[in-house]
């Protein structure tokens, strides 16, 4: 089996990506505590994007066509976008941006359960327990507000957040091998606007005025943390390992963290800092192992 390699441009793009997405839990947060409804609040970001997008495309692909791959293209939208952001706007709208970036860092661990029950990847005892530790760590961020119904809802939102997201690592490979990672963001974000839109139009009694701040928060969710970003990291998938990409995932909370005590003044408690290190720490000896099996199998 060769060697999977990362491109030291391929990890540079995951982490810029990755931090802006960190920031975008703050910049959505600022939007919804305004009052801006979950599903306005995606249509509008994807609304945005795709204006930017389509006009980009079509200049330099001269198409938005994907084929035979449309199938997967409409996939691929609606779990990175349409569903993810129902839960994570949900999530985020009952609580805090930090819970809500902890709970994303299990996002690798559900990656190799996937690659388990779908590619019957063969995991070893040790790899077991580390998605034991991870799950224990999701646990002890949530468990810190069980007794805040709001809180617990919003953290199980973010868990399905995590199955949503993980879905779309899963289908995205095939769809950025044979398409350029530009189609590939115009026609998502042009798929997702299209299906958030009726979402949108149901909440239309609970639209309300939104000052500047919020507005801008809004346009750098769309420019900056949609079309560049899913830009950015579909083209660094072709550089990249699969499980390399997975794992960047968990420079989000470390962003989202120190960002929510900086500018919203959050806090987590001990508990669920212990629980955020748990996650981390199994991510990161997993990665270990992984690295560890590419070298003996190459």
């Amino acid at each position: 089996m060769p060697k999977q390699k990362s491109s030291a441009q391929g990890v540079a793009l995951l982490v810029f990506v990755n931090v802006c997405w960190g920031l975008s839990f703050i910049f959505s947060k600022t939007a919804l505590a305004e009052g801006m409804p979950v599903m306005t609040l995606a249509f509008v970001r994807y609304l945005i994007t795709a204006a930017l997008m389509v006009p980009l495309c079509l200049r330099r692909e001269g198409s938005l066509q994907l084929g035979k791959h449309w199938k997967r293209g409409l996939v691929s939208a609606m779990l990175g976008a349409t569903v993810y952001y129902y839960f994570e706007y949900s999530g985020l709208a009952r609580t805090t941006a930090s819970a809500a970036s902890l709970i994303i860092a299990l996002v690798p661990m559900m990656t190799l359960l996937c690659r388990v029950l779908v590619q019957r990847e063969r995991v070893s005892p040790l790899r077991w327990a580390l998605v034991a530790l991870s799950l224990a760590g999701v646990w002890l961020v949530i468990r810190a507000d069980m007794q805040d119904a709001g809180s617990l809802a919003g953290n199980l939102f973010m868990i399905g957040a995590c199955l949503c997201w993980t879905g779309y690592l899963m289908v995205m490979p095939p769809l950025v091998a044979s398409c350029s990672s530009l189609r590939v963001t115009t026609w998502q974000s042009v798929a997702a606007a299209v299906t958030l839109l009726p979402f949108s139009l149901a909440e239309r009694g609970q639209w309300v005025p939104l000052s500047p701040v919020a507005w801008l928060c809004v346009f750098l969710l769309a420019a900056v943390c949609s079309a560049l970003c899913y830009l950015l990291y579909n083209a660094a998938m072709r550089e990249v390992d699969a499980l390399t990409v997975a794992l960047s995932i968990n420079i989000n909370p470390i962003t989202a963290c120190v960002a929510g005590a900086l500018l919203l003044g959050e806090s987590l408690t001990l508990v669920q800092l212990a629980g955020g290190a748990l996650i981390l720490l199994s991510v990161l000896a997993d990665a270990a192992l992984g690295a560890r099996a590419g070298e003996n199998g190459a």
